[in-house]
């Protein structure tokens, strides 16, 4: 229970990584900042790193090393450290002239991040699929988690787009519900791996999801509203799924959670 506590924490941290680079860099691209308009960018970039590599551990049971998620760890200490001893401003300006604008950088690797990681789970699973250590017999179930991840990115993303003034006047909220809505996503996959189980082609996430951007964008409730109420509502859902899930382990083995004791019957 306390390894299903951990890699829970990790899904919920991990989306917070952004919010830490934007207030480093700040939004202004006149001063090597990150224009608010791509923050969603540089939030599906790490969230896809992580991503990924549950996708790859559901299908060959194997969780390899994220080091894309890891990099992305180290460079935010690093940036932090660097900016206690420079400021922001002298951090900006080292890079500006010495290597290249920070914000530069961050385009640069992004894709690169998205590139590198696809590429070395596929060859995971490939592999595993060659070697016949698979979990998934068919292409369909090998594929089948990427259906509500794609669904839940199209659904947020093209929020910020038709809503575009609610999220550049409010991007923590926005933040908020994209992150604890990946969390429950991710979270739920991590199940089905332990469990041997198949994902569901819909996760439970989506369909409120679909509900609240239907209400924002179609129907013209204002976008604001619409999307704190919804990130409420997946506030709630991640900690009701984290509790119920840990609840069900510690029943199961009759323990009780952070301790190796035993229950009293």
């Amino acid at each position: 229970s306390s390894g299903i506590n951990a890699e829970y924490g990790d899904s919920n941290c991990m989306w917070m990584l952004p919010v830490t680079l934007m207030s480093i860099l700040g939004s202004d691209p006149s001063t090597s900042g990150i224009a608010m308009q791509y923050a969603p960018l540089l939030l599906l970039s790490l969230t896809f790193n992580f991503w990924v590599s549950h996708w790859e551990k559901y299908n060959t049971g194997v969780l390899y090393l994220p080091w894309m998620f890891d990099i992305a760890q180290t460079t935010v200490v690093a940036l932090f450290l660097l900016t206690g001893i420079l400021t922001p401003a002298g951090l900006k300006a080292f890079f500006s002239q010495h290597i290249l604008p920070l914000n530069t950088l961050f385009y640069i690797f992004i894709p690169l991040g998205f590139l590198g990681s696809l590429v070395l789970s596929v060859y995971n699973v490939y592999r595993a699929m060659e070697a016949g250590t698979h979990k998934q017999t068919t292409f369909a179930g090998v594929m089948r988690p990427w259906v509500s991840y794609i669904l839940l990115n199209l659904l947020l993303c093209s929020y910020t787009v038709f809503s575009e003034a609610a999220f550049l006047a409010h991007p923590r909220v926005w933040t908020i519900a994209y992150g604890f809505s990946f969390s429950a996503l991710v979270c739920r996959l991590m199940v089905n791996q332990m469990c041997n189980t198949d994902c569901d082609t819909i996760d439970p996430i989506i369909p409120p999801l679909a509900i609240a951007w239907f209400l924002g964008v179609v129907v013209g409730i204002e976008p604001t509203i619409v999307i704190t109420v919804y990130s409420v509502f997946a506030m709630a859902s991640f900690f009701h799924l984290s509790y119920n899930v840990v609840n069900d382990i510690c029943d199961h083995l009759n323990i009780c959670c952070f301790s190796i004791t035993r229950k009293r019957r």
